[in-house]
């Protein structure tokens, strides 16, 4: 009787052994579900990361690559591009991708409107005989209108050259006629200011685009809620800085007809 108590009593503690690592085993997979959870949204935003990374290094290869396009006189070589990698927008050689992508980004639409507007522009330039020191190029900000500050300030000087000014003015003729926010960004090459009133490439940077905007506010009445003033030192560069034709390249001021996405971006928060 005693044995067959004993082996009863063995057998219960058998049956209830299982619990101990079946509750160990459940631990552990919960354990291991919320670490691929997290593992999943650390790659997730890496990931979203890695792609805008992707985007805005491709794009800023597309801005030191492309020029202007095709003015009055025909299709152009401007400072900023050259025959291996130009690809404009509305004028000269296209890349097909590149326009697939943009149309893709902006809407056809609008597409065909800022390359209106860039043809515009061009003839603008090239009548003005700016061809070598402006160049146009639309990409997902929107059209940008690349100058080169030596045309338009001596070094160290954020004064607009007397007579430069005649051409940033009738620029701004035809740029007050869209609706668009338009963004004037202020860039410089990465050699430390001397001799200059301005302390750091910033305040000189950020001076100049002020100027700009001040001018079209003064000369063409623009509304001052339409434009922005950016100053971007040599933070921005589109060329190599090891170069002198690399430093000429970055020394420029953009003038940018924002996209509809990024216009988005500057509507008032309180209207």
């Amino acid at each position: 009787m005693s044995r067959k108590r004993e082996q009863e009593h063995q057998e219960e503690e058998a049956g209830e052994a299982w619990l101990l690592p079946y509750s160990d085993l459940m631990t552990l997979l919960l354990a291991v579900f919320i670490v691929l959870f997290a593992v999943s949204k650390i790659d997730a935003q890496k990931a979203q990361q890695i792609s805008q990374e992707f985007s805005s290094t491709m794009m800023n290869k597309d801005y030191a690559g492309q020029g202007s396009g095709s003015g009055a006189g025909g299709s152009d070589p401007l400072a900023t591009s050259s025959p291996s990698d130009a690809t404009p927008v509305g004028g000269g050689p296209l890349n097909i991708e590149t326009e697939s992508e943009l149309e893709s980004f902006l809407g056809e639409y609008e597409l065909k409107k800022l390359e209106t507007l860039k043809k515009e522009i061009d003839t603008k330039l090239h009548n003005d005989g700016m061809d070598q020191s402006a160049s146009t190029m639309i990409d997902m900000r929107g059209l940008v209108i690349r100058l080169n500050n030596a045309i338009f300030f001596d070094s160290g000087s954020a004064e607009i050259k007397k007579q430069s000014e005649d051409t940033l003015i009738e620029v701004a003729n035809l740029l007050n006629t869209v609706d668009n926010y338009i963004r004037i960004e202020g860039h410089t090459d990465n050699v430390p200011i001397r001799r200059s009133p301005y302390p750091s490439n910033w305040e000189l940077s950020t001076a100049r685009a002020v100027n700009v905007v001040k001018l079209f506010i003064a000369k063409e009445s623009f509304s001052p809620n339409k434009l922005i003033a950016v100053g971007y030192g040599e933070y921005k560069p589109v060329a190599d800085n090891s170069t002198a034709e690399g430093r000429a390249k970055n020394r420029r001021i953009d003038i940018i007809i924002l996209s509809s996405k990024y216009n988005n971006l500057e509507e008032p928060l309180v209207k």
